[in-house]
Order: structure tokens, then sequence, then C-alpha cells
């Protein structure tokens, strides 16, 4: 099927906008200015210093976005250790609901959309709407959210609030793996894509910190649980406005740019053949996403991750507190998972950036680690093994978060088209609710505090999960000696016509010289 989408290899020179494929069709926002600069060569070292603008101006913000973006929808695993479920009579699986009305939210907001009830609202918004005031409004939005934490009194109110932060927070990912990819290089997406994420366990250590200290304020109106909601809801507010006043939308309109560095700008990313920003949705895109091997290698490895991390998330401090310790200590004890997945993620996207093609090893490698862990778990219960060893095996679990940023670069960096990465991401966030939603039920209230079902759950998905991730590379390497072997190798003037395709929105399937970063 992919014959009849690619060109034939005797029309490539039809693929040309003068020769009248690409006549009459919308280009890529900034295409006028990447037009201006393609005859220009570019020393590398003007390149990087407009880079090294971009990442001053960009980094800092995108990592406190997505880092207190990752806290917020966890904050309720350490509100639990100072009473929040005896405070709210929260009884039985009522706790394991509310957990998964997060992720509930987001798959809602799926279904909600008129697209074939599989449309997710977030992504068309993002590709039809300015990405920095969808990100905005966003993080203000759950801001508040976090706040109405303060007024809930029962299951029901709880209920309601996860659903709406799961739909608020359902375009973050997606718009920044889209954000990532307007301002970035393919090589260089991978470190930056590592960086905002790592934020997740760079956060997540800070913020267990405070709820420590914010867990021992005691005798005042507020219970201390409400503390942690309350601080939390204030950054995210503050974060939101700030990213409404000062992040630019695309690189042909960033102030703190020149026109000569827009120039420059516009075309680094070019060279990735997915261009910038496009408005239009486009329905037959939709299709080759259905049709892509890929994508459904991809969408079975985020079910497979997704499901041990929903339960692990929502119930990790817990597993913690079932080897034998108090809640301020579990709390101190869970630190060490963050710094294996921030650091991980750190290493991973340096390594990366130095020998490349490591993508789909980055979703390999870390899961051997986990496996380790899990299997050390499961395979030390009951049998009076010391608690700390059992500790230090459950750090080594957390190994596997890096797998994540590893998979929204290969979707970021391997999927051409906006309509059909948009629609990827569509689905890819389906499958992540539904893993998500799904993880927090293995842990029965009835197996606490071992939770030994659960854990043989999650050894099994990271086994999957590394069979997948292999297939994955195996075939996305066939995939590129079988375009080279159709259409030749990709330089000179077959390079311009595949950037030139790139800004065009067309596929990585309709563009033949477009080839898969492993």
């Amino acid at each position: 099927m992919k014959d009849n989408i690619e060109a034939a290899p005797e029309a490539r020179d039809s693929v040309l906008e003068e020769k009248g494929v690409l006549k009459d069709q919308k280009a890529d926002e900034g295409y006028e200015i990447f037009e201006e600069g393609i005859s220009q060569s570019i020393p590398q070292d003007v390149a990087d210093a407009v880079r090294r603008k971009i990442d001053m101006h960009l980094l800092v913000l995108m990592c406190a976005l997505y880092g207190l973006n990752y806290v917020d929808k966890v904050a309720m695993g350490w509100a639990v250790l100072f009473n929040f479920r005896g405070d709210l009579g929260l009884v039985g699986d009522e706790y394991s609901w509310a957990s998964s009305m997060f992720y509930l939210g987001t798959a809602a907001d799926v279904f909600a959309s008129g697209y074939l009830a599989a449309q997710y609202p977030a992504n068309y918004l993002l590709q039809r709407c300015k990405t920095v005031q969808i990100l905005s409004g966003a993080v203000i939005a759950w801001g508040i959210l976090m706040l109405a934490h303060l007024g809930l009194k029962n299951f029901a109110g709880l209920m309601v609030v996860r659903f709406l932060l799961g739909v608020t927070e359902s375009v973050v990912t997606p718009g920044f793996v889209l954000y990532t990819s307007i301002w970035y290089t393919r090589k260089e997406q991978v470190l930056r894509t590592m960086l905002w994420a790592a934020m997740q366990g760079a956060f997540s250590i800070v913020c267990s910190l405070l709820s420590y200290g914010l867990g021992h304020i005691t005798n005042t109106a507020l219970k201390p649980w409400m503390y942690i909601f309350l601080v939390l809801g204030i950054l995210s507010i503050i974060v939101g406005v700030l990213w409404l006043l000062f992040m630019p939308e695309t690189p042909n309109k960033a102030r703190f740019l020149t026109h000569e560095e827009q120039v420059i700008a516009v075309q680094r990313v070019a060279q990735n053949m997915t261009g910038i920003k496009g408005y239009e949705w486009k329905y037959y895109q939709m299709w080759h996403t259905l049709i892509d091997v890929k994508t459904w290698l991809i969408l079975a490895f985020v079910l497979f991750t997704q499901l041990p991390n929903g339960g692990l998330t929502s119930f990790g401090s817990l597993v913690i507190s079932g080897f034998g310790f108090d809640s301020f200590r579990t709390l101190l004890i869970g630190l060490p998972s963050s710094v294996v997945s921030a650091g991980s993620m750190i290493v991973w996207g340096t390594i990366s950036i130095k020998y490349g093609n490591l993508r789909t090893w980055g979703m390999i490698v870390p899961l051997l680690p986990a496996i380790a862990g899990i299997a050390a778990v499961y395979g030390t219960m009951d049998t009076g093994a010391n608690k700390y060893g059992r500790v230090v095996a459950y750090w080594l679990i957390n190994s596997y978060a890096v797998t994540w940023p590893f998979i929204l670069t290969i979707v970021g960096q391997n999927i051409a088209g906006h309509t059909k990465r948009a629609f990827t991401n569509t689905l890819l966030l389906m499958v992540f609710a539904a893993g998500n939603i799904a993880g927090p039920f293995f842990f029965r209230s009835q197996d606490a505090p071992k939770y030994v079902l659960a854990i043989a759950i999650i050894l099994v998905c990271f086994c999957a999960a590394l069979l997948t991730a292999v297939v994955l590379r195996l075939y996305m390497t066939w995939e590129n000696r079988r375009r080279d072997k159709k259409y030749g190798g990709v330089d000179g003037a077959q390079h311009v016509d595949g950037v030139r395709l790139g800004m065009h929105d067309k596929t990585d399937l309709e563009n033949p010289d477009f080839r898969y970063v492993l």
C-alpha cells in the first residue's frame, strides 16, 4: 500500500513545486523566510549561536511547565501519606478510582470530540491554534483546579476535580512534542526532550522534600495535605502567565531573534523534513497514520510501559511503605527513584547527542534494570529479605521512565505531516490514558501491602515492552534500506527536494527522501 503513496523514482522531479505537484498547496508557517535563505550557506558556528540563544530563552520555562505538570498530577500520592484518604472518607478502591479519574479525564476529552470518536480535541486545537496560547491557558486552568482540592469534602467532589484536571493537562505532552519540533533539529530534539522530561524526576525530588516539610505543619486551619495543593496551584498559575507573556510561537515570529537569526532558525528546522507549523487539518493524513506499521508498534510500547506507570505513580509510596516504613521515611526513601529517573534521562540525552541513532536503544536498555528491579521485588516476597535491599531493587524500577521521552522523540522526529503527527499523538495519548486508567486497579485493596498480583503484571509488561522496542528498531532499519534501494541515497538536490516537501506538509510516507532516525 505504501508503494501507492510514495512517489515513483522516475517521477522524482515532479515532486518539486515548479513541476506542479506542490502547485497551489499551502506552505508552512515561515516558508517565505525559508525560501529567502534556501540558497545561503550557514556557517556551523553561526547556527550554533542561534541555537544557544533559543535555548536560553525557551528551556527554563519549558522545564518549569513540564515539571509542574508532573508533580501536580502525582501530588495526591504524597497527600495520601498525610491522611488525605481519611479526611475525604475514601474507602475500598475509591482512591484507585480517583487516581484513574485523572486519566479518564484525558480519555473522555478524546471521546468528546466529533472526529470519529477518536479525534483528540487537544491535538486538533494545537494544530489549528497557537500552541503557546493553548499551553498557557491549560497550565493556568490546572493551577486553579489544584487550589480547588482545598475545598474537597468527599469522594464525589474529588472525582469531578480529578476529571477536570485530566482534561486541562491533556494538551501538555503533545504540545511539548510539537513545540520542540518547531524549534530544534532532529539531532537536538533528543537532549531537549530529555531535559524537560527529566524535570519530572527533578521536580518530584524537590516537591517530595517540600511535602515532607509541609507535612509537619499542624495546629492550623489547613490540614498538612492541603498545603501541598496550595503551593503547587499557585506556582502553576505563575508559570502559565509567564508562558503567555514571554514564549514565542514560531522562529519566524520570535522577537528575541533578529531577522537574520530568524532566517537561520527556520533553515535549521526545515532540515528535519517535518515542516515547522501548519494550521490545516488534512484528513488523508489520518489514514496514513492508521496504515503505518510504526503507529501500532509505538502504541503497543506505550501500553506496556504505561500500565505499570499508572500503578506505580499512585501506589509507589504505599509499596515502599509496605516494606515496613512510616509515612515520613517513605517520602525520603522514595527520593532516589526520582534521581534514577532524572539522571537516566540526562545521561541518555547526552549520549544520544554524541553518538546518534540511539533513540530505540534508549527504549530498550533502560528496561533491563527495571525488569531486574521488579523481578527482585517480586522474588523476595515472604523470604525475609532485608527491606533496604528491596528498596534498592525498587529504585532500579524507575529506570523505565526514560523510555517515555524517547518514544516522544520517535513521534516528533519520525512522523512527518502535521496532521499525521497530531493524530499519532491522539492515539498515543489515548493508549497512555488507558494504561494509566487500568494500572491502579491491579493494586487491589485486598492485596495490600504486598500487591503480589500488581508486581507480577508489571514484570510481564516490561518484558513485552522490551520485545516491542526491538521490533520497532528492526522495522525502521529495514524501511530505510528499502528506500535507499528503491530511491537511492539522500544528498544534494534530493535532500533539498525532501526539505521542500516537508515544508509543504507531506507525510513521511509521501516523501521518498525521508529517512527514519533510530
